[in-house]
């Protein structure tokens, strides 16, 4: 089968590999289409920590049941389409014993600790497999990303009515946006790209702010009668705006971090008991893959239209070198490896 390979720092190569066969547990998956995210521009290019070399890259993937392994009881079958939950988890660290498994101290990733979904066909535990049913496939291939989004929007316990500024319109960004919406939240996003604000509406923004133009803290105080944010998303990982949540959140508020970055940021002492304000980390998912599958069935149009640049397996290097140059143009690009829905 083809798989694309990363072997170096900024190389991928088209290679021929061997077709795996579903072990006991497991399900063979006949990939239709794997999307490209940020973190899959720094494991190609050397600079995300987890970054090794000879790699199977991706893990935003849809897929058709090929086969099933052998003593398989469960209730898919082969023909299902699927989504894959990407993360390995060692089920009995702290972490885990709470059922926190997306920050397990020893989680593993597909894509990124193990091969993932730029490929043909891949063999994974059928428990990491959630149905979509005829969701199209431009659609499905944006659950897993709505999971990160869903996950911030967890985090902050977002109620109806609650105010959510959300800094960053990227796909994470956006998944928060709709996740907040969907639960009634009135939803401020800010950002400097303007397509990516025109989409946040889509999302269900109620308003939109441009960086480059606008005082992010007038917008916040305009689009909050003063009040704060009950709810900042931060979803960017600059340390510039991240201080920016922090003085945009409400006295009382919370601000939920899942950008990335190495940087530090300076944050005064007195904020955290002046405003007596949460401060919470967001990584990954915990058991929101069917929540991610409801909402993109409830809102399939708006999240295709997440999708603006689509590529054939074989022009996943060409596609990952354009979408990291031209985040301006790029909101998220996927590969298809099988037929497309």
């Amino acid at each position: 089968m083809k798989a694309v390979v990363t072997t170096r720092p900024g190389t991928m190569e088209i290679q021929d590999v061997d077709r795996p066969a579903p072990a006991e547990g497991q399900a063979l998956i006949a990939v239709e289409a794997v999307g490209l995210c940020g973190s899959d521009f720094h494991l190609y290019d050397g600079t995300h920590p987890y970054a090794k070399f000879r790699q199977i890259q991706g893990h935003e993937i849809v897929g058709r049941v090929d086969a099933l392994g052998a003593g398989y009881d469960g209730p898919l079958a082969p023909g299902d389409r699927v989504v894959v939950e990407p993360l390995i988890a060692c089920g009995h660290c702290f972490a885990c014993r709470r059922g926190r498994y997306n920050c397990c101290t020893t989680l593993q990733v597909m894509g990124a600790h193990v091969p993932g979904g730029l490929r043909e066909f891949l063999a994974v535990p059928a428990g990491q497999l959630h149905p979509v049913g005829d969701l199209p496939t431009r659609t499905a291939v944006v659950v897993e990303p709505l999971t990160i989004g869903l996950q911030c929007v967890a985090r902050a316990e977002v109620a109806h009515g609650d105010t959510v500024v959300v800094m960053g319109a990227g796909p994470i960004g956006l998944a928060a946006t709709l996740g907040a919406a969907d639960r009634g939240a009135r939803v401020l996003v800010v950002d400097q790209v303007a397509s990516r604000l025109e989409l946040a509406r889509q999302m269900g923004a109620e308003a939109v702010a441009d960086s480059r133009h606008d005082d992010i803290g007038a917008a916040v105080g305009r689009f909050t009668a003063g009040d704060g944010a009950g709810v900042v998303i931060e979803a960017t990982g600059v340390p510039a705006l991240i201080r920016e949540a922090l003085d945009g959140a409400a006295h009382s508020g919370t601000v939920v971090i899942v950008g990335i970055s190495d940087k530090d940021v300076a944050i005064p002492v007195g904020l955290f008991s002046r405003k007596e304000i949460n401060i919470l980390g967001s990584r990954n998912n915990t058991g929101l893959f069917p929540e991610a599958v409801r909402l993109a069935g409830a809102y399939r149009d708006r999240l295709a239209a997440l999708i603006t640049h689509t590529y054939p397996l074989t022009d996943t290097p060409e596609a990952i070198e354009y979408a990291m140059h031209h985040p301006d143009k790029v909101e998220k690009a996927i590969v298809v490896a099988g037929g497309v829905r």
